[in-house]
């Protein structure tokens, strides 16, 4: 007998679970509110179902998803299932400030971060002049210098090594990876 993949596994499940909370939530306005018999099914009943499983695709989606960032070759692949899903340019950190080897994971995330400079602490909220750009995907921290993935308003760094560390995107391409992933993603920084 043939086993079904872990994908099909979790789809059952994800069937039985909304089965489960649609019954429970049509007895549950059934006892509060009986229809007399004959009238229609009342739709309203399904509106808290759908919120609560709006959720719950998202898992499947990122589920076995994982970042590798190639610094030779100014290059993230977002992988899949050990597909490669989607593959982005990126800006390095510059020599002094290099982007971390090894393997971490997505620790942070955020929409129209604002920017602290790194020296100065001088912070730039959320706009054109935010060297972030639109998002933040953090994945490690040296005492209060905090590394991630992000945006950028200098399209023209993109495939250098000038960042402090970050790993610098275009902003749509950002957009897109963090559609993609969750906080504990893995991420693999290679050389």
């Amino acid at each position: 007998m043939e086993t079904p993949s872990p994908l099909n596994r979790c789809a059952v499940v994800l069937c039985y679970v909304a089965a489960g909370f649609l019954a429970a939530g049509t007895w549950r306005d059934y006892v509060a509110n009986p229809n007399p018999v004959g009238q229609p099914f009342q739709r309203y009943s399904l509106t808290r179902l759908t919120t609560m499983l709006s959720h719950a695709p998202t898992t499947l989606i990122t589920a076995n998803t994982r970042i590798e960032i190639n610094l030779s070759q100014r290059q993230l692949i977002l992988y899949q299932n050990d597909m490669v899903q989607a593959e982005f340019p990126v800006a390095i950190g510059q020599d002094d400030w290099q982007t971390p080897l090894g393997d971490f994971a997505v620790r942070d995330m955020r929409v129209d971060p604002v920017w602290r400079h790194p020296i100065t602490k001088e912070a730039v909220q959320s706009g054109p002049t935010n060297p972030l750009g639109s998002r933040w995907i953090g994945f490690a921290t040296d005492g209060d210098y905090h590394i991630g993935i992000h945006g950028t308003n200098q399209e023209d760094s993109i495939g250098e090594a000038v960042s402090h560390g970050c790993v610098r995107m275009f902003d749509h391409d950002i957009q897109s990876l963090y559609s993609r992933v969750t906080v504990g993603t893995p991420i693999i920084v290679k050389p």
